[in-house]
Formats: structure tokens, sequence, C-alpha cells
């Protein structure tokens, strides 16, 4: 762990605060353990100075707004580091739900490219912007690695779009959208045509919803849209797709289905793995 906080605090005297992600020691921002331990103490310090605050800003230094994992770590990983691997996630998904219940209105200023564990980051915030500038791609790629998100994006792209939407449209084939296609899909909310517009336009969102800092799945009588396993009479039927389907169905059988349960036969494999995925996409837990 490091001492140096690598994200930036500046509030301005309408009690909104600009975080802003910036590792001096890499070229793009990783949710390394730096990230970690600062994104921590950054949410310790927002839940302790809340009275103060109006709402906040999450931007970044680089060009890129966030790349996700840290590669250069993730090779080196063994199963030896299993359990600290399973405790890092465990320890952003948890910092990430307690920036989206602070209880103030939290925005995502996207000036680069948001993919991967960038993007969960900003599906944690209240409102998304983003800048229609050269090189902003927007997704959740892990599944062209043989990887799914672990940082909250199965959860939160199904809460806002659905079992379908999320899992064909956005988590089994690994999409990459610019901004204005990220915003048909919804996974953005606003776009701004340069980088310098960013932060403005986030603070005028805070300004104008002062009581936004509140997620839909957080309104008590909230239901996910098109229903859970439970409530829809079929799950939807994922057509093939030649580049990725193979992986995917490989992808979801290996993460999401728990060792004590039976394998299926061929005939089942595909309607079971689906229920699989849709039954963690559902869950409560974060």
């Amino acid at each position: 762990m490091t001492d140096q906080n690598i994200i930036n605090w500046d509030q301005d005297a309408d009690g909104i605060v600009v975080l802003t992600i910036n590792d001096p020691n890499q070229g793009a921002n990783t949710m390394n353990d730096a990230y970690i331990a600062s994104m921590k103490a950054t949410v310790d310090r927002l839940v302790a100075e809340k009275d103060s605050i109006t709402g906040a800003v999450i931007t970044s230094g680089k060009k890129t707004f966030f790349a996700g994992g840290d590669l250069k770590n993730m090779i080196k990983v063994g199963p030896e580091q299993a359990e600290e691997i399973y405790n890092h996630s465990v320890e952003i998904k948890a910092d990430l739900r307690r920036l989206e219940t602070l209880g103030k209105p939290v925005v995502a200023a996207i000036n680069g490219a948001a993919l991967g564990g960038g993007l969960e980051i900003a599906l944690a915030t209240h409102h998304r912007i983003a800048a229609d500038v050269k090189g902003v791609k927007i997704g959740l790629p892990e599944v062209t690695l043989g990887l799914l998100p672990g940082g909250g994006g199965v959860v939160r792209t199904v809460r806002m779009l659905g079992l379908q939407n999320a899992l064909m449209g956005v988590l089994l084939q690994g999409q990459q959208r610019g901004p204005v296609q990220a915003k048909e899909v919804g996974l953005i909310d606003e776009v701004v045509g340069s980088v310098e517009e960013l932060v403005p336009a986030a603070k005028a969102w805070i300004k104008a919803n002062p009581e936004g800092g509140v997620q839909p799945w957080d309104v008590k009588g909230y239901k996910i849209p098109g229903g859970t396993p439970s409530t829809r009479h079929s799950l939807p039927t994922f057509r093939r797709s030649p580049r990725t389907c193979a992986s995917s169905s490989r992808v979801l059988r290996c993460r999401l289905r728990a060792p004590s349960w039976p394998q299926p036969s061929k005939a089942r494999r595909s309607t079971s793995t689906t229920r699989c995925s849709s039954r963690l996409a559902t869950s409560p837990r974060w």
C-alpha cells in the first residue's frame, strides 16, 4: 500500500468537491494498490465531511478517464494470491457502494476512455457525463480477456438496463462505444462537446439536482426493467455471435456456476448458463 493519495480533493465555495484521479507513477489510472487506498481514504473523508458537501465530481488528470485493472499486477497473480485478490475486489466494491449511498449527488465527468473498472466507477455515480472527443470509449470489455466485471458492473448494468440489454448489449460481447452511442444504450446520461465543458456541466447538474444522490435501485419499490428470473415466464434467448458466443458461454460457466452445482447436459447448457448469469446479475449482493 502507499501513503500517497492519488485522488486530488478540490472543494469550491458552493460545497462541490472535484475529485481528480491522477496516479503520478503511471501513464493511466488503474485499480492498483494506490487507487484502492486512495478511494477508501477519499470516501472516508466524504462521509466524515458530508454535512459541508453539496456534491462531488469524479474526473481524471490523465488523457484517459480510467483504464480498469492493473494488468502488470494481474499477470503476476497465482493461486497463492487468490484470497488477496478476492479481498481487493470486495474492498473496491464496498467503497463504490459507500460512494453511491453517500446521500449527495455524485457525477462522473468522463474525459477519456472509461473501460472496465473505469466504467464501473462511473456506474456508481448518479449522473454520467462524457466528452465527445477523440479517444473516448465506454464499455466493459472484460469478456474478451476471459473475465467478467468484478467491481459491481454486472449488477449495476442489469439494474439500469434490464437483463437482456445488459447481458447482450454490455457484458457478454464486450462492446466499446463512443459517448453518443453509450448514451443511446443508457450507459451515459449526458454528452458535451469538449473536455473543458465537463466539470462545469457536472457542477450545473449537482446544483439543479440537490436531491439527486440516490440510485433508482435504492428507491423503495424499484424493479429491474423487464423483471428478474423469478418474474419472467422465460429468459431471453441469446443469439450466437461468431466472435464471442463460445468464449462468453465458457466464461459464464466457469465464473458463475458454484462448484457444487451439477453440470448440465449439452441440451440444457445454454438455458442453464443463462439462468446462472441472470441469478448473479439480479442478486441483492454487491
